[in-house]
């Protein structure tokens, strides 16, 4: 059976001399693994010159259910990325969310809120010029609530907040916590205007951690990502 759906590039390998393998997230059947036969022909390539990690593509396949590679049979392009694929500090960071992505998302089932959401990420990332690492830090916080793992904030509006790790929960307190601030920030403020947060130097890589400390309690086997481990610039 013939299926057509829009989808974002997570991961491509090349598969024997010829062929390519991807993993795609698609908009209609989720998490997907397909192969393109004879990519790396001249003739394929014309047809299919967009599996690129971070690639936003529409993708016509033949589906069987038995099957754990779909074959392609046309694809094109849906949103043409300015410099994501090609910015460094862009393109780090874009890699780093596909890769914490496809290292917790492995439903084979429809979730558009979830797609839309990553496509929103991928598109603020390439059109945004500044203030790139809080598109990132808006995904830790954001992509929680996908997951299942929301943090909950019963500080009642309090002027200082404290965050459990185990509970998810912000509470009041007494004295600052820069960390459980920008948690709350971040979850309070939209894609567009969290890049107006004001973010200190030395708070992000605590942030950080912090999420990462958080979803490793959550996800089963959870890694700190590598390609954010080998760009550690983006924090400066």
């Amino acid at each position: 059976m013939t299926r057509k759906t829009e989808g974002l590039v997570l991961r491509t390998i090349k598969y024997q001399e010829n062929h390519l393998i991807t993993t795609i997230y698609t908009e209609a059947y989720g998490l997907q693994s397909f192969i393109i036969k004879g990519y790396y022909s001249a003739r394929s390539r014309r047809k299919h010159s967009y599996f690129q990690p971070l690639s936003i593509i529409e993708v016509v396949f033949f589906y069987k259910k038995t099957q754990s590679l779909q074959k392609v049979s046309e694809s094109k392009l849906v949103y043409l990325l300015r410099d994501a694929q090609s910015h460094p500090i862009k393109l780090s960071l874009g890699l780093t969310i596909v890769e914490m992505f496809y290292d917790t998302v492995k439903e084979e089932e429809t979730n558009q809120a979830l797609y839309h959401f990553l496509k929103s990420i991928i598109i603020q990332l390439d059109q945004s010029e500044q203030q790139l690492i809080h598109i990132f830090l808006f995904f830790l916080v954001r992509f929680t609530k996908h997951l299942g793992f929301f943090p909950s904030d019963q500080s009642q509006g309090s002027q200082y907040v404290s965050f459990d790790l185990t509970t998810g929960i912000l509470t009041s307190a007494n004295r600052k916590d820069a960390v459980a601030d920008l948690i709350r920030q971040f979850m309070m403020n939209d894609l567009n205007s969290c890049q107006n947060i004001y973010v200190e130097r030395s708070t992000k890589r605590a942030f950080i951690k912090t999420l990462f400390a958080y979803y490793k309690r959550y996800v089963d086997g959870f890694k700190y990502p590598q390609t954010l481990r080998v760009f550690a610039e983006v924090f400066d």
